[in-house]
């Protein structure tokens, strides 16, 4: 997911529209395109945190910030309750197909 976010929603506009579709199974199926939830009918709008601390207490796998011009990558150390999150690079170049 990182790295389609890095290469393919690389601008503060792109970001912004990825978001702004509400929750996501994928923001890249067979056609290139996100995979909202709301296309099924399912109400799930953007959620609105206050804070990183917020967002980051959801309890994903990993967790993604658009923040000055990039994507960072948090490590949620999901399955690791003795860790915090920490921020980890995101692998660059072509995805495989």
């Amino acid at each position: 997911m990182g790295r389609i976010l890095k290469t393919h929603y690389n601008s503060y506009e792109k970001a912004s529209a990825l978001i702004d579709g509400g929750d996501m199974s994928t923001c890249w199926d067979e056609d290139k395109q996100p995979e909202y939830y709301s296309a099924r009918g399912e109400d799930c709008p953007p959620r609105l945190d206050a804070n990183l601390e917020e967002y980051l207490s959801d309890g994903e796998e990993y967790a993604y910030i658009f923040r000055n011009g990039e994507w960072v990558c948090y490590n949620m150390n999901q399955f690791d309750d003795s860790k915090l999150p920490e921020i980890v690079e995101i692998p660059s170049g072509a995805l495989a197909v």
